[in-house]
């Protein structure tokens, strides 16, 4: 006999009567399984986002098919803890189970309501009101009207499915509003979770329509529309930025009204499930002391062909900026120097952002070596755009970048030539690295070419024998 029929027998043979004074019958108890579940009175709290100040709550009395019969609106006070807190006197129920509605201002000419359904017991003194059983409601109603589950089986097997379609066996269906951080910089949100799929930090219209179209498709199918998790990924990463803080460290965080709360570490599990991205550890990388990438191959996210980046030294995974991606990786552990359209950028040891950098001879050594007698010598080149500079040494090896050989132009056999080659190879392709080893490219009129040796200073682009 499943629920609903056992609900009905009980209230045929399970409510207690008396006769009023006025000669009519009085509930005065109504039971489910042997315990008292009405007349009670209900005690709860809006466990909501806190800048989601409810208006009031609905107390919606339903049947058997949580289709509503009537309902009263209670106010909504602070209590001693800073909740919103709400509280209904004794009341009589026909079934064990009711309708709460949290309302909320969204404009002067509309609300949002986040409907969701609680087991009444003997006491209910400890209601908490949340986002996760809301969108979880539509469901319920769905079980029970159409597959003919009980309360209680629908209640448990929706929560099922919502972990199952979240990809998360805790977050899901938690209120607790807060971050919990752990290895690897890696975060849970708990019950900020579902505002991060539901694009709260958009804005609340945003948020509210998400919630609805979210809770409509949940309850048909019980599953989260894949489509609607990769966007609500690409709102919630489009908020993260890459910045060095006050004090110098560098952050990957969420910049958005939600910040506050919160909600700005990454939670790789949610990348995880909407892209398919596999950014996480094991111990075997982790010990690798190298930087791992992991490409977003998912072709419904804006943000398809983008890279993620673990740096070791920082110690988390973070997205590649755009302009990462155009020359190439900041990485924490180093030091260098880059171009592109004409401006010039560093890569600051402890950072891993690129900075636009004016200083000219900063540029250059980044780029070419060290004009101080230490990582290149007295006659080695470099290029800024179209000008040559060229490194000189007086008699007591003081060194310092010159411009007197910009207007210069150097034939095969001068003393410079193969110096100002290499120093053209670097601008066009980069320098003679590991990367480039072996390859051969066309220089204006001449071939260069890369023979990399690990740990020599004197990797260099070189002429082609014969040209």
């Amino acid at each position: 006999m499943n629920f609903v029929k056992a609900s009905l027998l009980f209230l045929v043979l399970g409510v207690v009567a008396c006769s009023s004074i006025d000669g009519d019958d009085e509930v005065i108890a109504r039971y489910d399984d042997g315990v008292q579940y009405s007349p009670t009175f209900l005690r709860g709290t809006v466990k909501y986002l806190k800048d989601l100040k409810p208006e009031k709550v609905k107390i919606v009395s339903v049947d058997a098919k949580l289709n509503p019969i009537d309902s009263i609106e209670v106010p909504v006070e602070k209590n001693d803890d800073g909740e919103y807190a709400f509280k209904v006197d004794d009341r009589d129920y026909e079934f064990p189970f009711v309708k709460i509605v949290p309302v909320f201002p969204l404009d002067k000419n509309a609300k949002m309501e986040f409907a969701q359904y609680v087991r009444l017991r003997e006491y209910n003194i400890d209601i908490a009101l949340n986002l996760p059983e809301a969108v979880m409601s539509g469901r319920i109603e769905t079980l029970m009207r159409e597959k003919e589950l009980d309360f209680d089986s629908a209640r448990a097997r929706a929560i099922y499915e919502m972990r199952q379609s979240f990809n998360t066996m805790s977050d899901v269906m938690s209120y607790e509003m807060y971050v919990y951080e752990y290895i690897a910089n890696e975060a849970r949100l708990n019950g900020l979770l579902m505002y991060i799929y539901c694009r709260h930090e958009i804005s609340d219209s945003v948020f509210y329509s998400t919630f609805k179209e979210y809770r409509e498709k949940f309850a048909k199918s019980g599953i989260a529309d894949s489509a609607l998790l990769v966007k609500s990924a690409d709102a919630w990463l489009s908020t993260f930025e890459v910045f060095d803080d006050m004090d110098g460290h560098t952050q990957f965080k969420s910049l958005s009204r939600d910040s506050v709360f919160g909600v700005s570490c990454c939670d790789y599990n949610l990348l995880r499930r909407a892209y398919g991205a596999p950014v996480q550890l094991t111990t075997e990388v982790w010990e690798t002391g190298s930087e791992i990438y992991s490409r977003i191959e998912n072709k419904s996210s804006l943000y398809y062909g983008r890279t993620f980046v673990y740096d070791k030294a920082l110690g988390f995974w973070r997205l590649q900026t755009l302009l990462e991606d155009s020359i190439g990786i900041c990485l924490y552990g180093k030091d260098s120097a880059a171009v592109s359209n004409g401006a010039y950028y560093r890569c600051r040891l402890g950072s891993a952002v690129w900075n636009v950098e004016s200083n000219r001879d900063t540029i250059l050594n980044k780029m070419y070596g060290y004009c101080r007698g230490r990582s290149i010598s007295d006659g080695e080149s470099g290029c800024l755009g179209d000008s040559l500079f060229v490194c000189e040494c007086d008699s007591s090896n003081k060194c310092d970048w010159t411009d007197k050989y910009v207007n210069t132009v150097f034939q095969k056999g001068d003393k410079l030539y193969n110096s100002v080659l290499n120093a053209k190879a670097v601008r066009e392709f980069g320098k003679c690295s590991s990367e480039h080893d072996g390859e051969v490219k066309k220089l204006d009129s001449v071939s260069v070419s890369c023979k990399w040796y690990a740990g020599s200073y004197a990797n260099k682009w070189r002429l082609v024998e014969g040209e």
